[in-house]
């Protein structure tokens, strides 16, 4: 009886070990230019550096229960500044756009803000849509003297069945990325 007892909180463990969550860190792949423009009107821009403005930097992804409680997470080494900044120029430069080193010599100016980046998994809910991501930017276009704002978001939800590692994650949050800098880069091609 104690071994079929041993055996039985055994299997238990192992079952439960195998279905926890497991974070980890994503690394997120640079930035492949796939799409093309031709509704261009800028002829020269400056980049600024897109300023990092979330709190929690490293954190990428958040694994909760039903209760919205916190299971797990995973982190990023990923400098988010410097992969928009390098995503962006590459983007602009596939759409003929000349990325100059000097303000001074472009005809539009731009910057922006990463207010956040974060991918949620519901544990708990293994019905419906249980994978949500979010991303959430500001750029801003200077155009003589002109200042233009704009809200870049992006969102996606789709059903992810048992989700036990950070690399679940990984698909959802490159396509976020790419779809926001493409976002960015249609609305500065599109300044008049």
């Amino acid at each position: 009886m104690k071994t079929i007892s041993l055996l039985f909180i055994s299997v238990i463990m192992f079952f439960l070990s195998g279905c926890s969550y497991k974070g980890g860190v994503i690394s997120v792949k640079p930035y492949t230019v796939n799409f093309l423009s031709f509704n261009k009107h800028a002829q020269s821009v400056y980049l600024n550096k897109f300023q990092d403005e979330r709190i929690h930097k490293n954190i990428i992804a958040v694994v909760t229960d039903n209760k919205g409680d916190n299971l797990g997470y995973s982190t990023t080494q990923t400098n988010f500044s410097k992969w928009y900044d390098s995503a962006i120029k590459k983007a602009l430069k596939a759409n003929g756009v000349v990325v100059v080193n000097s303000p001074y010599k472009a005809s539009l100016k731009i910057s922006g803000k990463i207010n956040n980046i974060l991918a949620t998994f519901n544990k708990s809910d293994l019905t419906k849509e249980n994978l949500t991501g979010f991303i959430s930017l500001k750029l801003i276009i200077k155009k003589g003297n002109t200042t233009i704002t704009k809200t870049i978001s992006e969102h996606i939800n789709k059903y992810n069945g048992i989700s036990v590692s950070s690399q679940d994650f990984k698909k959802e949050i490159k396509i976020l990325l790419d779809d926001s800098v493409r976002m960015i880069v249609k609305n500065i091609l599109n300044v008049k």
